[in-house]
């Protein structure tokens, strides 16, 4: 998945109706209403990382309504973080209104509403992989700004909807799925002070961090195992171990997070001021020659050959 819908790209009678398509296309089952203005102006992207879905909306005036269609609604785990503008969210008689930068948990099975006045972020993961009662899950939902994980949750998901394309199409977007569930489930646990799981949820907290910390360093020639085991006061053998047990091989995710990056870089129209082995060297690989052998070995072309046929000169021909 990507883009989903842009409404100014559908003819106006048949608006509405496409933007609950869309909805239905994400398994996301929510009545919706739009206002005046965001009827040609609603545009919905949404990915898959594993099992774990984000569906970010973005519009002057969307209205999503969860509302049982069988008498009941089946519990789920649901995250709304605000990226742009703000939110309105109601549930159980009670309103919050969220700005740039916060998050809420909605209540497992209980009936919402969420007016977006610009753009939000929602991240659902199937209620049955969180592997916590129902009801530690409905106390967190309740007071949620009571975990002292809630910075880093924030920060995780505000870095997993930026790299969100990107990590979505590699070969780790199952394992960042995972890491994502264990942080959520760290927050739930400290949200709802459920003693019982405490330990081993900050465990597993930590890979998602770990993850989050690698991709905010990756031009940084200097970032090795040591170095990230450093930075989170962790022996490297635990990191290891830690990787090892979420199916993400170290070394070679963050050679593939490189690449990526390298990728970008020389897919831009301005790729031309740039040297293959000056990409090489900001994106952390010391040999050009190797860095051309990794590369062609990923993307099935050569740097050159990419960066060539990026030029402003040849998009009519792409």
């Amino acid at each position: 998945m990507a883009l989903l819908i842009d409404t100014r790209k559908v003819v106006p009678e048949d608006r509405e109706e496409s933007l609950h398509e869309a909805f239905a296309q994400a398994a996301v089952p929510r009545h919706i209403s739009l206002s005046t203005e965001a009827v040609g102006s609603t545009r919905v992207d949404g990915w898959m990382f594993g099992s774990t879905k984000l569906f970010c909306p973005e519009s002057p005036g969307l209205k999503v309504i969860r509302t049982p269609t069988r008498g009941h609604l089946d519990p789920i785990i649901a995250l709304c973080l605000q990226s742009r503008g703000t939110g309105r969210f109601q549930q159980e008689g009670q309103q919050w209104t969220l700005m740039p930068g916060q998050v809420i948990m909605a209540g497992p099975t209980s009936p919402n509403e969420f007016l977006i006045t610009g753009a939000t972020s929602a991240f659902e993961i199937p209620f049955e992989e969180i592997g916590l009662p129902f009801e530690t899950v409905r106390k967190a939902s309740g007071q949620l700004l009571a975990s002292p994980l809630l910075p880093l949750v924030t920060a995780y998901l505000m870095s997993l909807r930026r790299e969100a394309e990107s990590v979505s199409c590699s070969a780790g977007a199952g394992s960042v799925g995972a890491a994502t569930t264990h942080l959520v489930r760290a927050l739930i646990v400290s949200a709802a002070e459920d003693g019982r799981h405490i330990g081993s949820v900050l465990a597993d907290a930590l890979l998602p961090r770990i993850m989050a910390y690698v991709r905010q360093h990756l031009t940084d020639r200097s970032l090795t195992p040591a170095s990230i085991a450093r930075a989170h006061s962790i022996s490297v053998r635990y990191l290891y171990k830690l990787c090892d047990d979420a199916g993400v091989r170290l070394v070679e995710w963050i050679i593939e997070e490189r690449l990526e990056g390298a990728r970008r870089c020389l897919s831009a129209p301005d790729s031309a001021s740039q040297t293959i082995a000056l990409v090489a060297h900001k994106w952390g690989f010391k040999d050009p020659s190797h860095f051309s052998s990794r590369f062609r070995r990923a993307y099935g072309v050569s740097p050159r050959e990419l960066q060539r046929h990026s030029r402003p000169q040849y998009q009519d021909q792409l």
